[in-house]
């Protein structure tokens, strides 16, 4: 998570890295300071306490969360995203809640604080606010050296940028990267309900992104529901793809053979909450109790939480992943011509291996890759090692490219 030594900075970069939850919970967030193993409970009415909840609240206030409200010797009130950040803060923490003790301690704070820069804004990736013709705003994120081949990276649908960041920064060293996060789910969006939600208008934020920075044609690479995106853009924008990866993709190509039991919960889930906002309510209070994200996993479950942390967030991201369940793939497949590499993983329990099987034999010019011990989950923590198969791929097409 964070390589700080000093406590200070450890809860400022844990603050950061939670924003994308905290500032769309509802108010007060409710927090709780928690033991380390078996350990006893801080002392609720200490002053070391006091401190730590005065240092807490101010760094939160900095990303806007308003109340911060905290519930000692409670967790069981907690939901379940209350208590995930009051895990991770206390981590920062170390579980000792006596570093602000010191006046001066509380002055280094206050300055760290009021300088820290909160919004995970690097210097090698440039944000911008694209609107699109059917005015929506995108943030649109890029790297440094537009010189290089250019890649598109389409991400899954509704997960922010923060997840797939180490794999962008992989991909910078060779490449121009581009990528975009799904409309309606990040930024100001007050109109969503005159929004075309259906896998068109997400090519179309594909193909927006594309013009904006002037690129005649690229590469798509695109990460579970982002492969549906990408191999849809390829289909009806055949002149605008150079190639194309597919990775680890969330496909619906109409057997239940094809898909995990993860892949049809999530089809029902999506279908049940894209109805409308009450049912979408009903569903999102399920994401409250703590047993149910027990099995999200800890290194991702920052970024791959944001959807389902209120009700309105919920329901939009099952309008946008409901159309993307019912896009009829196959005429699709057989409009792709260009050189296609498809990764799944042989231990994947989200995506099924056989979808991507299908999709590779669908597609003229495709190449099917199976990642030993490859799953979700590898996808997103060893990015180091699956960087290789994705380069010797992009770098074979651009040389058949160059005969």
């Amino acid at each position: 998570m964070t390589i700080s030594t000093d406590a200070a900075t450890r809860l400022c970069e844990t603050v950061r890295m939670l924003r994308h939850l905290a500032i769309h919970l509802p108010d007060p967030i409710c927090l709780s300071f928690l033991a380390q193993g078996d350990g006893l409970p801080p002392e609720q009415a200490s002053p070391s306490v006091r401190a730590t909840e005065r240092a807490v609240s101010a760094a939160f206030a900095r990303i806007g969360v308003k109340a911060v409200q905290y519930v000692h010797d409670g967790e069981a009130q907690l939901s379940s995203f209350e208590m995930f950040i009051s895990k991770k803060i206390c981590q920062a923490l170390e579980f000792t809640y006596d570093h602000f003790d010191e006046f001066e301690s509380v002055k280094r704070f206050g300055r760290l604080v009021r300088h820290f820069d909160f919004s995970g804004a690097v210097p090698e990736v440039e944000t911008v606010h694209l609107i699109t013709r059917d005015n929506v705003a995108l943030s649109v994120h890029s790297s440094a050296d537009r010189q290089r081949p250019a890649i598109v990276l389409a991400l899954p649908c509704g997960m922010p940028f923060d997840l797939c960041r180490d794999w962008f920064n992989a991909l910078s060293e060779r490449f121009f990267v581009v990528t975009w996060e799904t409309r309606g789910l990040f930024g100001s969006c007050t109109s969503f309900d005159q929004l075309s939600v259906d896998t068109d208008a997400q090519v179309g934020d594909l193909i927006n992104v594309m013009n904006h920075f002037g690129l005649s044609n690229a590469h798509l690479m695109g990460i579970c529901g982002g492969a549906v995106i990408a191999l849809s853009a390829a289909a009806l924008h055949g002149d605008r793809v150079n190639s194309l990866s597919l990775w680890h993709g969330d496909y619906n190509l109409g057997d239940n053979s094809l898909r995990t039991a993860h892949q049809q919960n999530f089809e029902w889930l999506m279908e049940s909450a894209a109805v409308d906002r009450n049912e979408a309510s009903d569903l999102q209070a399920l994401f409250l109790d703590q047993a149910t994200l027990a099995t999200i996993p800890d290194s991702i479950a920052h970024a791959a939480l944001y959807p389902y942390v209120n009700e309105e967030l919920f329901y939009r991201y099952a309008r946008l992943n409901d159309a993307l369940n019912k896009t009829e793939l196959p005429p699709r497949l057989e409009r792709i011509s260009v050189p296609t590499l498809v990764v799944a993983g042989d231990a994947d329990e989200t995506t099924h291996i056989g979808g991507s099987q299908r999709i590779a034999e669908s597609i003229s010019d495709a190449l099917l890759h199976v990642e030993r011990n490859g799953s979700h989950l590898a996808f997103f923590e060893s990015t180091q090692r699956s960087k290789q198969t994705a380069f010797k791929f992009l770098e074979s097409t651009l040389e058949s490219m160059a005969v």
